[in-house]
């Protein structure tokens, strides 16, 4: 969880899943990875696209309210979402956006959906095998240490952000949780992250949160995932 991931709270709704899911394909951050459970990674799943989004359209089916965005809907909006990103300025900059590779050439490597609930974001990214995304994980727990504290200016507003990681566990070999505090010196918000790995995919929700909301939104983050993992098996 970085200062580009927990930034796109404040960007356009209309691209926020494209740039969550950029963050969690292309990007390198500072968030550090639990240590795996006992549970193994098991195969790489298999699928395509279109059966991704059919999956999630069955996930949340009883939830009227949820819309499930496609692998080819994010698709589209990703040039506008890339060129938000980019615009950040992050202070100190290793905690903010690297595109270490082109960015069609990662995206032909994964397939990505999700879904918008009416509180929160659901992001799945299916890599194209389990080494990619293991590769992903462990570059973005290399800044972890510095990336706890750091500034991100957006539009000439600057906002101060603060990370604090949160014990967490899925059925999944790895996870992390972050409650992400910013400030703009008058106004105080709080994002809860929360993603877990398995095999070859990697599952994220981002919401808003408070000191009393967060232990139970964590619980159902986590139950959340294991469901998704479920319904992907």
């Amino acid at each position: 969880m970085t200062g580009k991931s927990v930034a796109l709270a404040n960007c356009s709704k209309t691209y926020l899943a494209s740039a969550l899911c950029l963050a969690a394909l292309l990007l390198s951050g500072c968030s550090t990875p639990s240590v795996p459970n006992e549970a193994t990674a098991g195969s790489a799943l298999q699928i395509n696209a279109d059966e991704l989004e059919k999956q999630l359209k069955e996930f949340v089916k009883d939830d009227s309210k949820a819309k499930v965005i496609s692998d080819s809907q994010l698709r589209k909006s990703i040039p506008e979402a890339q060129a938000w990103i980019e615009g950040l300025k992050v202070s100190p900059s290793k905690c903010g956006v690297t595109f270490a590779a082109p960015v069609t050439e990662q995206l032909a490597k994964a397939k990505m959906s999700a879904v918008e609930f009416e509180d929160r974001y659901l992001t799945v990214a299916v890599y194209q095998d389990e080494e990619a995304l293991q590769a992903q994980w462990e570059s973005e727990a290399k800044a972890s240490a510095d990336c706890a504290r750091y500034s991100v200016t957006i539009n000439g507003k600057t906002l101060a952000y603060h990370l604090a990681k949160q014990p967490t566990k899925t059925m999944a070999p790895f996870n992390d949780a972050y409650v992400v505090t910013s400030s703009d010196g008058s106004q105080t918000q709080q994002q809860l992250m929360v993603r877990a790995a398995q095999g070859n995919v990697m599952v994220g929700i981002q919401q808003q949160t408070t000191a009393e909301q967060t232990q139970e939104r964590l619980q159902d983050a986590s139950e959340r995932i294991d469901a998704l993992f479920a319904e992907l098996e």
